[in-house]
């Protein structure tokens, strides 16, 4: 299958030359075929994050962590894991049909320690490809190209759903209307965090591309309007200014306080529910590549799952499994319930009650009743003629009229 989807994608390159649509003009350096390797050098980051999983955790392990259907997660994350590799040699053919070497895959420190903070790394990274190719949509000039991409796009936002519903406590799998789109920069800033190194061939870091300082937001979890972040940046920055990026908004300003390495940033109304992604700048203009300082910084901004979380602060998102046929989350009965006291029993008959009689009496016989009396009645051979009617009736076709009958044969009625 993967032969297959990969030499699709090579006859696709090989004709995308042909028509060429409007597209935005892209920063300096960047073209479609290095937007294909920026994608593709982001498939090698999921498509290892993925493989590595599989050998450090079984069904048992994100079952013990909770994971609804544990064994059925379990399914679906090798599925996953087959998409990003069937993307990796989707990417790789169609580079190489034109003549370009696809970009090697690096070495990676995720840093997730067990199956929970790994479920919550893989629902980071699938927000950020999402963001990755939506962003990169409008400077695709060739549409072969750009359809290639959109049919990544749309299973990478599958992926995204998918993982932010077995977040603990769930997340919604749609927070927003729109997903959000990133510039090149800020998305390799992100995949930087995790980039401990790449190979002496053409790699991700020989894309043309910078990275910003990263940012670690406290406390963890899911924020909500109104809400005091601490910012921690890798390094000391001059930031004056800090935006949400959101979408079809644009870059939304929030309150900021602090210097250096540390500062405080207040949720904004405007914030988008879902995965965020916060900048600092050095002014008070729109977010550029010429004026961010630092990040972006992931955040997970309350949506409707967090209001019914709300409002339902006891509801059981984790139902262990059945015992003896029973829900496991329903309480056990108490050993010294009250046993349910018997029925009466119903009183047994008499001994002395009287028996039926063996045989019922015989009917009386009764004689026949006589024959009802034969009537042998004669019948008129003709009908009697009416009173009304005349004797004689009117001669057709120049007939001579009958002579009414004499006395004596006139029919007779008994009656």
């Amino acid at each position: 299958m993967h032969a297959a989807l990969a030499a699709s994608f090579a006859a696709l390159a090989a004709a995308a030359p042909v028509v060429q649509r409007q597209a935005a003009p892209p920063p300096a350096g960047i073209d479609d075929a290095v937007i294909l390797q920026y994608a593709l050098s982001l498939e090698h980051l999921e498509n290892t994050f993925y493989r590595e999983a599989l050998t450090k955790f079984t069904a048992a392990d994100f079952k013990a962590a909770g994971v609804p259907s544990a064994e059925a997660f379990y399914n679906n994350l090798q599925q996953i894991a087959s998409d990003e590799r069937t993307h990796v040699d989707f990417l790789e053919t169609g580079l190489r049909a034109v003549g370009a070497t696809p970009v090697a895959e690096c070495s990676y420190n995720f840093g997730y320690t067990d199956a929970q903070s790994f479920l919550a790394t893989a629902n980071i990274l699938e927000g950020v490809g999402v963001s990755a190719y939506l962003g990169a949509a409008k400077y695709i000039a060739s549409p072969d190209y750009l359809t290639a991409a959109g049919a990544i796009l749309t299973v990478e936002s599958r992926h995204s759903s998918y993982l932010r519903n077995v977040q603990s406590p769930p997340q919604s799998p749609f927070p927003a209307p729109f997903d959000i789109p990133l510039e090149f920069n800020s998305v390799y800033s992100l995949a930087a965090l995790f980039i401990t190194g790449c190979p002496d061939t053409p790699g991700t870091t020989g894309l043309g591309l910078k990275a910003f300082p990263g940012i670690t937001a406290a406390p963890a979890g899911i924020s909500k309007v109104g809400d005091v972040l601490t910012f921690t940046v890798a390094s000391e920055v001059e930031a004056t200014n800090a935006y949400f990026i959101t979408f079809p908004g644009g870059a939304i300003p929030a309150e900021i306080t602090g210097s250096g390495a540390n500062y405080q940033v207040t949720v904004p109304a405007a914030a988008q529910p879902g995965q965020a992604y916060v900048v600092l700048t050095k002014n008070g203009d729109a977010p550029t590549d010429d004026n961010i300082v630092a990040g972006p910084a992931v955040l997970q901004i309350a949506d409707n799952a967090a209001e019914f979380q709300a409002q339902n602060p006891g509801y059981d998102y984790n139902p262990k499994d059945c015992k003896d046929d029973k829900p496991g989350q329903y309480p056990e009965a108490p050993k010294d319930y009250p046993a349910h006291p018997e029925q009466p029993k119903s009183p047994e008959a008499p001994k002395d009650y009287p028996k039926q009689p063996e045989h019922q009496p015989e009917q009386p016989k009764y004689e026949h009743q006589p024959e009802a009396p034969k009537y042998d009645a004669h019948k008129p051979e003709h009908k009697p003629a009416h009173e009304d009617k005349p004797s004689t009736y009117p001669v057709k076709n120049g007939d001579k009229p009958e002579e009414d009958c004499p006395e004596e044969d006139k029919p007779k009625t008994h009656y």
